[in-house]
């Protein structure tokens, strides 16, 4: 991946933490590290100056695709809640593994925590960490039909507070995403 992609996977992954309650928000800060190849970006702001700024990035403008498109595989929201409500009352474990000779993905429960692990076997060779606290995933999935909740979702997100969200590690540029009660990065 190359350092403008990393950064709009950055942005999108700010984007969703922006609609987070006030009061716990003006106490959080979302940090966002990217490096590579001599260049270096780092973001650090307060989750509601993100959420000020992004809320017209949210609203559904024909944006809004209520499928999700894996590979040849269509996939309605409301299959996605009935998969993480069997994943939710689940063990931890690995519920999805994908491996071909491009690349490894594995989804499961890990503890707290949804993971989502990447490996790209191509030149650039990415490694992807991402790990979602589960009660984000269900304040997600927790209105009815083919809609999300994404303001439930990062209300849930400052409620939990401080912690690691994504680590992506390239062959020549990283990505950091977190949350935590500083201003700089640590």
């Amino acid at each position: 991946m190359n350092g403008k992609k990393l950064l709009g996977m950055a942005l999108l992954a700010a984007g969703l933490v922006t609609t987070a309650h006030r009061a716990v928000a003006a106490e959080l800060w979302l940090h966002i590290d990217v490096n590579g190849k001599g260049d270096q970006v780092n973001v650090n702001l307060p989750l509601s100056m993100v959420r000020s700024m992004a809320a017209p990035m949210l609203e559904e403008k024909g944006h809004g695709s209520k499928r999700l498109h894996v590979r040849d595989k269509d996939f309605s929201v409301s299959e996605l809640r009935q998969a993480w409500r069997e994943i939710a009352d689940g063990p931890d474990a690995n519920y999805v593994t994908v491996r071909d000779k491009d690349s490894d993905v594995h989804i499961g429960k890990e503890g707290d925590y949804l993971r989502l692990k990447a490996k790209d076997h191509g030149p650039n060779g990415d490694d992807v960490d991402m790990k979602i606290p589960l009660e984000v995933v269900a304040a997600l999935f927790s209105s009815d039909g083919d809609e999300l909740n994404i303001g439930a979702a990062l209300e849930a997100l400052a409620r939990r507070g401080e912690g690691e969200l994504m680590t992506v590690t390239g062959k020549d540029e990283t990505v950091r995403i977190w949350v935590d009660s500083r201003s700089e990065k640590r």
